[in-house]
């Protein structure tokens, strides 16, 4: 051992915890991480530990050196070092016991990673017990490696062992050590009255024991430590880790509710306790044990749930602690009890088909009041951050699905009647004048909470909801309480749909809203769904619409003109077939002006605003091609391709001027997205311009979007054995001409996005019309190429060559099947394609060893380095295909590339079981 290393690890140490300058901390800290991985690490460590000179935080750096080694570098000692390992840190852990506890918890670790995975340490928890067992003063070390033990066997994923390993060594440690270890800590507690630092050990060693799920709670029954762990949630001390304790034991018996049922009656008294703890705790404002309660009480609900619901007068405390979190005001406790209403909810309306679940109606009306009253904004909200707007905001719209769950029991007339009742209660006071005492956060909350019921709320509902409708044409004009009525009349869309009679007042409600800044977005979205579930009753509302529109929609911001048009957009789709194409003209006709106004400018002049604004104008013109399908026999004109073909010289200088701007370039293909998705055959004729478009704009700006429409295309138009094959192949073999030309001038991970897409329509081809393809020149590039895109890091793009791999390997075997068929006598037709050898030249001919060679080791490179784990599946159908083409040479390339992989990345012991597993 050189003593300069030591003094260098004590000048990094000195750096590390008392320089001022943040750099010189910085490169300490990275001097000692380097340091432990080397191997004096271990010497060094050993005597700094050892050293009376060493100060705490020196000896605690030691000590966290050897858990390093042992969790990271334990295999580059032979087995009698590991072995002396083994006893020295044994030695130093018993050396440990006087403290500090920083260095025996170090060290704990450090030996159970060790026991872990020293396979040849028999009896890691016998000898621990044995060495330690013996005194008082040794028995915290014993009690914190017996805790920290199974611990790390879950939870330390950083140890070099297999899953089988891991599963193997889990059993001979903790399983097979269980009974043992409860024993011996129940032992300990029986001497443990009045010390306090001892029993907390031990609970927290329970708790890490019972968390394998290998304990037996019924040693528990009669246990001093099952006392000690409920008796302990009066006490500040042992407060937390008895919580912990109870929860972890009430997890436990919940696996086989009627073998536990003897513990959960011992249990069970202990409920109206710590009922007790916490409605004092909540006296009190003590939010930590509220908060610890109400786990021990959620865990209690939904262990117990089949339970609670057979025998809910039994298991009543468990419902009333449950209840009495939901209701605290501490929005963080009252979110904890969520799941359990949930499930409660879906076991009820299960259990009664059989049985009557009146008995439970008492919580879901206190439960829905109190959700009501949670849902209120606090008076001020001046000082919230964003975050706290936004975590309010997820945690009504969470209160709002619980909601649902009291309709589900209680009724929907039962709940609606609720938020009804006050906002009545509210009408009456600001009658008598009282406006003062009432606050908009009174008559919002409510009002929101019927937007939360609404999907529980049937289409003919007619008791409550004619009197909320009337009811909010007559609430004070706030903006707030505006906004959420506005956001109700949108939910319950589907219930006007019935009750057509509140259709022009709502109308006229919602065009109101559009005059409130703080209300536009509520009124941009009902009248969207207004329009959509109520089209056919508001086709007579055509003219009044477009006046509507027209001066609404250019004030409007980009979303909100969204919702809009696809309004209009849903009542133009059930206009009778001869109004459409003028229709369309009404409402299309402003939009595609102003867009003409600014893409016939000289590019060079437009501003990125205009760029945008126009961009902006396809989208809206895109809605109304995807919202207008109409149902046309493909003898017959379509009405809306017709007015496409009218506005067609729009769309060209959109290409011409600005099909190079992404994000143009990205609206004009969402019209055709739309265009094609809309109206298939009828826009055929328009496909040869759209072709030609595609090309010529692709090849000067090699935008991915283009190749993302030329995929649809081909989707949707190309049928193998018709007149489309030609065109279709066509577009593919000068898309590919533009992209290989350009890969002369950048690389592969320059353009990772036009990688994915151009693989994505090569392989689309191939699934509906592979003959044109695989018999061109063309094939052997793409190939070629595919190998580059395999060695790329973007997961979408190596997915997307993958699959064009897979597609072709996959027309391979489909002939090879064939060809195997007629052979053996089979009757087949004759194959449509080649035999499967010219399929694979770019592995099959001269270059092949290499070729092979290279797709293999590209495919093991990455599932060994940067693969995702959803590519995996892909991978190893690849090579399955693979391996039934061509076995002898896949066997050879397997062979040859998994030899060659580094040892730091598969054992020789790992390359020996893959490749004897691949060649059975």
């Amino acid at each position: 051992m050189s003593i300069g290393s030591v003094a260098q690890v004590l000048e990094a140490l000195s750096l590390l915890y008392s320089a001022t300058n943040v750099q010189s901390r910085q490169d300490a800290n990275n001097w000692l991480e380097d340091f432990q991985k080397q191997p004096e690490a271990w010497t060094i460590a050993d005597y700094l530990l050892r050293s009376q000179d060493t100060n705490i935080e020196t000896k605690h750096f030691a000590a966290q050196t050897f858990r390093q080694k042992v969790t990271y570098d334990l295999r580059d000692l032979d087995h009698p070092t590991q072995m002396d390992l083994r006893d020295s840190l044994v030695e130093l852990l018993w050396v440990s016991i006087s403290g500090p506890k920083v260095i025996m918890i170090q060290l704990c670790l450090a030996v159970a990673d060790l026991a872990i995975q020293i396979t040849s340490w028999k009896y890691p928890v016998q000898d621990i017990v044995q060495k330690f067992g013996k005194s008082p003063e040794s028995h915290i070390v014993l009690i914190e490696f017996l805790k920290v033990l199974p611990e790390e066997m879950s939870g330390n994923s950083r140890l070099p062992l297999s899953d089988v390993e891991f599963q193997e060594r889990s059993n001979v440690l903790v399983k097979q050590n269980s009974k043992q270890v409860i024993k011996l800590l129940l032992s300990y507690m029986d001497i443990s009255e009045g010390n306090i630092d001892l029993q907390d050990c031990l609970l927290r060693c329970l708790c890490s024991w019972l968390r394998t799920g290998n304990v037996e709670t019924q040693l528990l029954r009669a246990s001093p430590l099952l006392g000690v762990a409920f008796r302990g949630l009066a006490s500040e001390d042992l407060f937390d880790v008895c919580a912990d304790v109870v929860c972890e034991m009430i997890h436990e018996t919940k696996k086989e509710l009627v073998k536990s049922r003897s513990m959960i009656k011992t249990i069970h008294p202990y409920f109206a306790t710590i009922l007790r703890y916490l409605k004092d705790a909540k006296s009190d404002a003590n939010t930590d044990k509220i908060r610890g309660f109400c786990r021990i009480f959620v865990e209690a609900g939904e262990a117990y749930l089949p339970l609670v619901v057979r025998y809910p007068d039994y298991f009543c405390t468990i419902l009333d602690g449950v209840a009495e979190c939901t209701a605290h005001d501490d929005l963080d406790v009252v979110q904890m009890t969520f799941k359990f209403w949930s499930e409660l909810t879906t076991a009820l309306v299960s259990w009664r088909e059989h049985q009557d679940v009146s008995m439970f109606y008492c919580y879901y009306d206190a439960l829905a009041d109190t959700l009501i009253c949670h849902l209120h904004y606090p008076q001020s909200t001046a000082s919230w951050t964003a975050k706290d707007r936004d975590d309010f905001r997820d945690f009504r719209h969470q209160m709002g699905d619980t909601l649902k769950d009291c309709c589900r029991i209680l009724s929907p007339q039962r709940c609606l009647s609720k938020p009804l009742s006050r906002l009545k209660k509210v009408m009456v006071m600001l009658e008598n004048n009282q406006a003062g005492g009432v606050s908009w956060q009174e008559i919002e909350a409510p009002i929101f909470s019927l937007r939360a019921m609404g999907s529980e709320v049937p289409a003919n509902e007619d008791q409550v909801m004619p009197h909320i409708m009337e009811l909010l044409s007559i609430i004070p004009d706030h903006p707030k309480t505006r906004y959420a009525a506005t956001l109700v009349i949108s939910r319950y869309s589907f219930w006007t749909r019935l009750h057509p009679e509140y259709i022009i007042y709502q109308l006229n409600f919602i065009s109101a809203g559009f005059q409130n800044d703080e209300v536009v977005a509520a009124s941009a979205l009902a009248l969207k769904y207004l329009c959509k579930d109520c089209s056919e009753l508001l086709v007579d509302y055509v003219a009044q619409l477009h006046l509507f529109y027209l001066a609404i929609v250019r004030s409007l911001s980009l979303e909100d003109a969204f919702e809009v048009t696809k309004a209009v957009a849903h009542v133009l789709a059930v206009l009778p077939t001869t109004q459409v194409y003028s229709t369309l003209q009404l409402f299309c006709l402003p939009l595609a002006q102003d867009l003409h106004d600014i893409v016939s400018k000289d590019k060079a002049i437009l501003c990125h605003k205009e760029i945008t604004k126009a961009g902006d104008l396809l989208s809206q013109i895109g809605i109304y091609f995807d919202i207008v399908r109409l149902q046309i026999p493909n003898n017959l004109p379509h009405p809306c391709v017709d007015f496409l073909g009218d506005i067609w010289p729009v769309f060209d200088l959109c290409f011409g001027n600005l099909g190079t701007v992404k994000s143009f370039a990205d609206s004009l293909c969402r019209v055709f997205e739309n265009a094609i998705r809309s109206y298939k055959s009828h826009f055929c004729p328009f496909l040869p311009q759209l072709m030609e478009r595609i090309v010529h704009v692709f090849e000067k700006s090699g935008l991915s979007i283009y190749l993302w429409v030329a995929t649809l295309i081909i989707k949707e138009y190309t049928v193998e054995g018709t007149d489309s094959v030609p065109p279709c192949f066509g577009l593919v073999e000068r898309l590919s001409s533009s992209l290989f030309l350009r890969l002369d001038q950048c690389s592969f991970g320059d353009i990772p996005d036009v990688i994915e897409h151009y693989f994505r329509l090569v392989a689309a081809f191939l699934d509906r019309a592979p003959i044109p393809l695989v018999q061109s020149h063309l094939l052997p590039s793409v190939f070629q190429a595919g190998l580059a895109g395999l060695g790329m890091r973007e997961s979408n793009t190596i997915a997307a060559v993958l699959i064009f791999y897979r597609r072709l390997l996959g027309i391979t075997l489909s002939v090879d099947e064939l060809d195997s068929n007629q052979v053996s006598g089979v009757q087949q037709q004759p194959p449509p394609l080649p035999p499967p050898l010219p399929l694979l030249l770019p592995l099959t001919p001269a270059p092949a060893q290499q070729s092979g060679n290279s797709f293999f080791e590209l495919l093991f490179c990455g599932l060994l380095n940067y693969y995702q784990w959803e590519i995996v599946p892909d991978v190893a159908s690849l090579l399955r295909s693979l391996s039934q083409l061509l076995p002898i040479e896949s066997m050879q390339w397997t062979i040859r590339v998994v030899t060659g992989v580094s040892e730091q990345s598969l054992t020789v012991a790992e390359k020996r079981d893959f490749l004897g597993n691949y060649t059975k």
